[in-house]
């Protein structure tokens, strides 16, 4: 098992079989990406004039990783080990972007320490909560924005994607080509500000391919407590049902309910939630609690 950094010297902004992969591993190594913030480093300054903002990168990853085992068809499994925030986190908010009626635009920089970010108000702190926005694997077809989520990841935000979580990815090209950026040092679900604590940072993965495995509705992640299938759609209506859906195909698949009873189950303990609402797709998913009964899924 080898262990191997990704430097973010260089980075792109699309999920796109045509890039070349800035490193290589095989199934089981274990890679460190080092990572930009969203805004790729220009929001410098607390309360800067938010007109010297470079937006001309926005959303940079780091990448793309080239696993030699992978192939289409095969599921990407990436265990999250750790994730390490930078020193400050960075906000942007401004009229027509989120769902809040603002009359101006303002920029701020946070200062963030081993457990909390400092809001500045009143010594308001909030606890960090590390987690990766941006990440995802290359289609087969056209390429995919960094800021747009799809069916291979991308710009999912969901807030639960942190270390000691496990997230399979379908892999659509040779190599996978994984990608990730936009690290967040807080967030609420729905991100309904258009940003979240952004930061820049590091993040540690160990990537698994399993063969074999079309039985596992992706994107699918699995937390200590919960699994959650995702979804994006322009759409929170399809959203909604195709991340629903997906659950109800792993409970059908992975334990001894039928449709009827799945269905039942997941409107008693299902939570279905919306992950973000200010992509150019929106995104939700459904969640299930592990200990409801024993989902047989032999991902670990």
């Amino acid at each position: 098992m080898s262990h191997i950094r990704l430097s973010c010297e260089t980075v792109h902004t699309h999920f796109d079989k045509a890039t070349p992969p800035s490193g290589r591993v095989r199934s089981g190594d274990i890679v460190t990406f080092v990572c930009r913030d969203c805004y790729n480093g220009s929001l410098h300054t607390d309360r800067m004039d938010p007109r010297d903002l470079d937006r001309s990168c926005g959303n940079p990853i780091t990448g793309p990783l080239y696993i030699e085992d992978a192939a289409p068809g095969d599921v990407l499994r990436i265990d999250i080990l750790q994730i390490c925030p930078g020193p400050s986190g960075r906000m942007y908010v401004r009229p027509g972007a989120g769902l809040y009626d603002l009359s101006g635009t303002l920029c701020r920089v946070f200062p963030i320490d081993a457990q909390n970010m400092t809001f500045s108000f009143d010594g308001l702190t909030l606890p960090l909560r590390p987690m990766i926005g941006v990440i995802g694997t290359a289609p087969a077809g056209d390429r995919l924005s960094s800021e747009c989520p799809g069916e291979t990841g991308s710009n999912m935000d969901i807030r639960d994607m942190c270390a000691g979580s496990t997230l399979c990815l379908p892999v659509q090209v040779p190599g996978a080509l994984l990608s990730m950026g936009d690290l967040h040092g807080v967030q609420g679900d729905g991100e309904s500000a258009v940003c979240a604590l952004e930061m820049a940072g590091e993040v540690t993965v160990r990537v698994v391919v399993l063969k074999d495995r079309a039985d596992i509705p992706t994107p699918l992640l699995v937390t200590p407590t919960h699994y959650m299938t995702a979804a994006a759609d322009p759409s929170l209506d399809r959203c909604a049902q195709a991340a629903a859906r997906k659950m109800h195909l792993l409970l059908q698949r992975h334990t001894r309910l039928d449709a009827p009873h799945a269905a039942m189950l997941l409107s008693l303990c299902g939570n279905l939630r919306i992950s973000q609402v200010v992509n150019p797709a929106h995104g939700c998913v459904m969640e299930f609690p592990k200990d409801i009964l024993p989902v047989d899924l032999e991902l670990l």
